[in-house]
């Protein structure tokens, strides 16, 4: 005969604690980051079946599917990325606590990992880096330098413990993530100054898209806004961009030559260099009424227990920001 399971004070059965284990939800979790078996299983440290059936008895618990194939990859249900916005938190704070414990009895060293584009490091975050560097020493400091969004792949992975990236206005949510607004740095046109953009009295993407663009890296913020635009306006495909870069200095560069127009935001400095031989003089024009904003966040996962040279470097960017 089956015993009915012992209901507890707030009426849950307690059965539920034993069937919904930390292992479980932490494979859902680890499955939305790595959208395979294999990587979920390799991460964890699990064979495969392990994984599909912590996943599976998660869907029997919860009643609905929460994981679906998609081609080669997974992706999660809407119920299965509500349960993952629930849980992460849980997961992430969970798994911190062992982190927290060796820092407070200092028998580990401490490290932070810092993912952001060049722009950014080679703009508002040289001094609050030399500032943190100073006053830790001790700290293993990893600096990765990445367009926004790879930087933001890898947060997403668990490859960096804080971010300083772009998002582009119509970039998927990131709801694993605490993001904080630190700056929204307008569009500008740089073109040379005999430029028919840099003579026209009013410009428009329809002209804008005529020209050869100089671009940023199809991995970053600012180039996934400006095709965004472009394929609201149904422009998309005229798009001819013949030159990507890393960052602004190599942009201007070949604009320089003149092997294009470049639309960009500067985090570092809106001056335009004087020109050298054989190059041409540059100007630039806002076009933030076509293009918008670049929008700049730091970056951190929900739920992961802050360790205090985490927390103040965290604080050290957001003050930098604001001068």
């Amino acid at each position: 005969m089956t015993k009915k399971p012992v209901a507890t004070a707030k009426g849950l059965p307690r059965r539920y604690f034993k069937e919904v284990r930390f292992r479980q939800i932490r494979a859902l979790v680890e499955l939305s980051r790595h959208r395979s078996f294999a990587a979920t299983a390799a991460a964890m440290g699990l064979a495969v079946p392990s994984v599909w059936q912590q996943v599976r008895a998660l869907e029997d618990e919860f009643g609905v599917p929460l994981v679906i194939a998609s081609g080669s990859q997974l992706e999660l249900t809407e119920d299965g990325a509500l349960l993952v916005e629930i849980a992460s938190p849980l997961v992430e704070g969970f798994e911190s606590l062992k982190a927290v414990f060796a820092d407070r009895q200092r028998h580990s060293p401490r490290t932070l990992r810092i993912v952001a584009p060049s722009s950014m490091l080679h703009g508002a975050l040289r001094k609050p880096v030399a500032a943190f560097r100073r006053k830790y020493p001790e700290v293993r400091l990893t600096i990765i330098d990445l367009p926004s969004y790879a930087a933001r792949e890898l947060l997403e992975g668990g490859g960096a413990d804080i971010g300083v990236i772009g998002i582009a206005c119509d970039d998927p949510p990131m709801p694993q993530h605490h993001l904080w607004l630190l700056a929204r740095y307008p569009f500008h046109l740089i073109s040379p100054v005999d430029h028919s953009l840099a003579q026209a009295k009013r410009l428009s993407l329809i002209e804008i898209v005529k020209s050869p663009l100089v671009l940023a890296s199809d991995t970053s913020s600012s180039h996934r806004q400006i095709r965004q635009v472009f394929e609201k306006a149904g422009l998309a495909h005229r798009m001819n961009v013949t030159t990507t870069a890393t960052n602004r200095a190599l942009l201007l560069d070949y604009v320089a030559i003149r092997l294009g127009v470049t639309i960009c935001t500067s985090a570092a400095d809106t001056r335009l260099p004087r020109p050298g031989p054989g190059e041409c003089e540059l100007t630039q024009r806002d076009v933030s009424t076509l293009f918008g904003h670049e929008e700049v966040f730091i970056v951190q996962r929900k739920g992961r227990h802050e360790l205090p040279h985490v927390r103040a470097f965290r604080e050290a960017v957001a003050a930098a920001f604001k001068k």
